[in-house]
């Protein structure tokens, strides 16, 4: 349970994590079950369809081949159909900075334009945040829809022991922030959690 997004709606959808390794693992929910898909193989995600039909449709672009042509639809299937393709064919930059604007550059490709959203369809809306993780700098990039800055916090600046003060960072469009982020954390409650 989690509480309603800026765009009005609950979120939902699938949750991917990775480490340095380049290890990763895609989380879903289906019919109340806990599936994951857990491999280095696992790059792409989008929210919907379930996670097992967008690689069915992955593969099915794959034989059409993406230089040839493309679906490009503000769909789930055909942002993750794209970006599958662009992540395959981008350079693999060594240099830090330059990958990790690759990344941002592809999720930009694919977001969801703001103010875009399909009623028929509730999956279907706006992006309106992006994060790129470096797992090996241990820094984490954020870009919101609403004011164009990316910002970044240094994981090594920040307090992440037992015991910690739970710290956050608030997000304002009137006063957005840019660059290294970690000074401008203030204490604040943690998450009460629901039973």
């Amino acid at each position: 349970m989690a509480p309603v997004l800026p765009n009005g709606r609950p979120p939902s959808g699938h949750l991917s994590i990775s480490d340095s390794s380049g290890d990763s693992a895609i989380f879903e929910y289906l019919d109340g079950k806990l599936v994951i898909h857990h491999g280095p193989q696992y790059r792409v995600m989008t929210n919907s369809p379930t996670y097992d039909q967008q690689l069915a449709l992955d593969t099915y672009w794959k034989l059409i081949g993406g230089d040839k042509f493309l679906p490009g639809t503000i769909s789930a299937a055909d942002r993750f159909a794209r970006l599958s393709y662009n992540l395959n064919a981008s350079p693999k930059f060594k240099d830090r900075t330059l990958a990790v604007a690759s990344a941002f550059s592809q999720i930009r490709a694919i977001s969801v334009p703001l103010g875009m959203s399909d009623p028929k369809r509730p999956n279907i809306s706006s992006t309106l945040w992006r994060t790129v993780a470096d797992d090996d700098a241990k820094r984490y990039y954020f870009e919101s829809a609403v004011f164009p800055a990316v910002f970044w916090v240094d994981l090594a600046k920040v307090d992440l022991e037992p015991g910690a003060s739970p710290m956050m960072l608030a997000v304002d469009p009137d006063r957005p922030v840019a660059g290294e982020v970690s000074a401008h954390f203030k204490k604040a409650q943690p998450f009460a959690w629901l039973k």
